[in-house]
């Protein structure tokens, strides 16, 4: 498996916590040495993981990081050591040879440059002697050749001594080589194969199969004999491939084959009973086939899925000399406008018109009439047939626009993620990912991922339903990227979640309110808009507060790793939308969408993605502020704009809520300016004014001042009550201005003053 083989190679040979094989100084030790080995063809199919997984990365890495210096530094030594006359050198073609001995010596040292930075180190060789027959056995050509075990090599047509036509360095063949070049994506077509012509052992249609076969077995890492038998017969299988402009002029022999640019083979999957699924379902069981289908039913609790009936892509392969140059992106185009009723014959009719079943009926019996004379009736046995070539053929390959279409519901494929592949099918051929296996494939470490295309104009359904998975299958991947999923890589993860902008988009677009209702209850929500409510179950105030203290840069990000997964759950599950910009759209850039995700979903630490990210730690600690800082803001716009309602008439409060405002105004208008004390002494004036306009008032004459035993009081008379008065400092001012002077003669008297009472004593009886 892949996965172990590559932990073996990032192993250092380590023995007893010993380094061995490093030299004195050297600090990172040596690589372990790792041999690789894997057949490539033979009977029992080519297993081709290793060769195009693996050594396709280790290439990849030695080009990226030194390889291509020194493929550069090969040529110019091959070409300066050709020399010439100075005169007459068209003659002699200097330049030529130079360019000749250039472009070998570059294609030489790109097979076994040596990887450079710490990088492993990649040699290849290649062993072609047969272990299983004698060299030149024409047992093997012959089944070689039955099989297609050997059509990336062998070109059909060849001279029979049983030894297989092989390129340079035994790598391609005459078979994988591209006559036509490469002619512009927009103006290739794509065909539909006929498998009976195909099949039919006729010299053109073998030469096709092996030129077919071959681009197979250079683009996938597993194909058998099992495989070439299923596409021969199977009934709900078909194949496509996209061929140039060139593709339907005149020719013969060999040369009339077009070049094959990209293949597609689909399978027709669905309409499937209801109660059937269910009933499977129930009791834990699922049938042979129909993949999707089942799948989905299974996932989604929906057996009205299985009613659908859709197109699955079995296989896409493109030819490996023109690869990443949108052929694949322009057949999928091409098949996605087939199946949807858009291709257009001369008749006017969409698709060479509809498939019904009476009409498929109809031409099968036809169909059987006319080749009466050639296939066997129906009751002769098997073991009495006289398989024979037919004399009738039907055309290898048919324009699309001749085909009738058959009425689908869907299209969809199902694959190993890679970043790569999850880009294209979802960028270039509009797939929404739907289903990704918790398990990852033994042998590549891959997880299984299902994506579907909804075809709403061919079958005449509303595509709501396919919003409404997307949204569910975004809020299961995004609840196990902390657990079953935390090992992707971070940029897939995010790629895998999508914008978040998509699900509020997708809701715009559908008018009916059945699937709008659909799609709000598969997501959760009935609104893509946050509201404060909601706001509330995942952030406090006090965490509000955390979120903008670490905004404004006074506190440290580990006082809010607490709240980062409910921030990247806000987030990617499409809840900010409206509270960004003047348009309502709350976008973050993608390394800050990596940093939420990888911090808040993965649970990934800042130091692992620094190193997954290749980023400095400073800019990967300032990024994060800053999205931090984005969500926080508009936090505080959503309970800005709640309050504001409050202060509208007609908004959350209504006129109640506005009287409470206005009443609010008021008080703090009228409080006054003043401190306590000064309140309370105006407070004791206006008191006793009113008190004396009372007495004036009732004819009472003002109370005259009582002896209370205190002399030279300053009290007013009205106070000189013998209950309040008995509280009050005896002696007069003199007394105690004596008593300070004395006071401060004595500074050994201590703390403590005194005055001679005046108040009588009462005699003893």
């Amino acid at each position: 498996p892949l996965p172990i083989v590559r932990g073996l190679m990032q192993l250092e040979s380590n023995h007893n916590g010993k380094k061995n094989g490093g030299a004195a100084g050297d600090a990172g030790g040596q690589r372990r040495l790792t041999f690789l080995s894997s057949t490539i063809n033979g009977y029992e199919g080519t297993g081709r993981a290793l060769s195009l997984k693996l050594i396709k990365e280790l290439r990849d890495s030695n080009a990226g990081k030194s390889g291509r210096g020194a493929t550069v530094d090969a040529a110019m030594a091959a070409g300066a050591e050709i020399a010439g006359a100075a005169s007459k050198k068209g003659e002699a073609k200097v330049h030529e040879r130079r360019w000749a001995a250039e472009a070998a010596a570059a294609k030489d040292a790109g097979v076994s440059t040596s990887g450079g930075g710490g990088g492993p180190s990649l040699k290849e060789l290649e062993l072609d002697r047969p272990i299983r027959y004698a060299l030149g056995d024409p047992v093997e050509s012959w089944l070689n050749g039955l099989l297609c075990l050997d059509c990336d090599h062998a070109s059909f047509g060849a001279e029979d001594d049983g030894v297989s036509s092989r390129g340079k360095n035994g790598r391609d063949g005459a078979a994988m080589e591209l006559e036509g070049g490469a002619p512009s994506p927009a103006e290739c077509e794509l065909y539909h194969v006929d498998r009976d012509a195909l099949f039919s052992y006729h010299r053109l249609s073998e030469s096709f199969l092996q030129k077919l076969w071959g681009l197979y077995t250079s683009a996938h890492y597993k194909n058998t004999p099992n495989d070439l038998q299923m596409l021969s017969d199977a009934p709900a299988h078909n194949l496509f491939v996209l061929l140039g402009p060139t593709a339907e002029d005149d020719g013969s022999g060999d040369a009339a084959l077009p070049d094959i640019l990209a293949i597609i083979q689909t399978s027709l999957e669905g309409k499937l009973s209801r109660k059937t699924v269910q009933a499977q379902l129930a009791r834990g069981h699922r049938s042979a086939g129909d993949l999707i289908p089942w799948t989905m039913s299974q996932q989604f609790g929906d057996g009205n899925f299985a009613r659908l009936s859709g197109a699955r892509v079995v296989r896409a392969a493109v030819h490996p000399q023109v690869q990443g140059m949108g052929y694949g992106s322009r057949a999928m185009e091409l098949l996605y406008r087939y199946y949807n009723g858009e291709m257009v014959s001369l008749d006017g009719t969409a698709g060479g018109g509809a498939s019904d079943d009476d009409e498929s009926d109809d031409e099968t019996q036809s169909e059987s009439s006319s080749s009466s004379d050639e296939e066997p009736t129906s009751d002769a046995l098997l073991h009495k047939e006289s398989p024979k070539p037919r004399k009738k053929l039907p055309p290898l390959l048919l324009p699309l626009s001749s085909l009738p279409t058959p009425k689908l519901d869907w299209l969809g494929t199902s694959f190993g993620l890679t970043p790569a592949l999850h880009a294209f099918w979802s960028r270039r051929a509009g797939m929404t990912l739907l289903y990704l296996r918790q398990t990852s494939n033994e042998l590549t470490g891959e997880h299984s991922a299902i994506m579907i295309r909804a075809l709403p104009k061919r079958s005449g359904w509303d595509d709501a339903w396919l919003p409404a998975f997307g949204a569910d299958a975004r809020r299961r991947i995004g609840r196990l990227l902390g657990g079953a999923f935390r090992g992707m890589e971070v940029k897939l993860a995010v790629s895998l979640l999508g914008d978040a902008a998509v699900d509020s988009n997708d809701r715009k677009r559908i008018r009916d309110p059945n699937a709008l209702r659909e799609v709000q209850r598969r997501s959760g929500s009935e609104s893509s808009r946050l509201a404060p409510d909601e706001l509330r179950c995942h952030l406090t105030s006090h965490d509000l507060q955390r979120l903008e203290l670490y905004g404004r840069n006074l506190c440290d990000h580990h006082l809010i790793n607490d709240l980062v997964p409910a921030l990247a759950n806000l987030y990617f599950t499409g809840r900010m939308t409206g509270w960004g910009n003047d348009n309502g759209e709350f976008r973050l850039s993608s390394v800050q969408s990596a940093l939420l995700c990888g911090m808040g979903l993965q649970r990934k630490g800042v130091d692992e993605l620094v190193a997954e990210l290749s980023l400095p730690v400073n800019q990967v600690l300032a990024m994060f502020n800053k999205a931090v800082k984005k969500m926080s803001m508009a936090f505080h716009n959503l309970l800005v704009e709640e309050e504001s309602k409050d202060l509208v008439p007609g908004g959350k409060g209504g006129e109640d809520g506005l009287k409470k405002a206005e009443a609010n105004v008021r008080r703090i208008r009228d409080v006054v300016g003043q401190t306590l004390e000064e309140e309370e002494t105006e407070g004791a004036a206006v008191a006793m004014d009113a008190l004396e306009k009372r007495q004036q008032a009732s004819g009472e004459q003002k109370p005259k001042a009582k002896n209370s035993g205190v002399t030279g009081t300053r009290l007013p008379a009205e106070i000189n009550d013998p209950e309040i008065m008995k509280y009050a400092l005896k002696g007069t001012d003199e007394d105690w201005a004596k008593a300070l002077e004395e006071k401060d003669d004595d500074a050994a008297g201590g703390g403590t003053i005194q005055v001679k009472s005046t108040k009588a004593k009462t005699p003893k009886k």
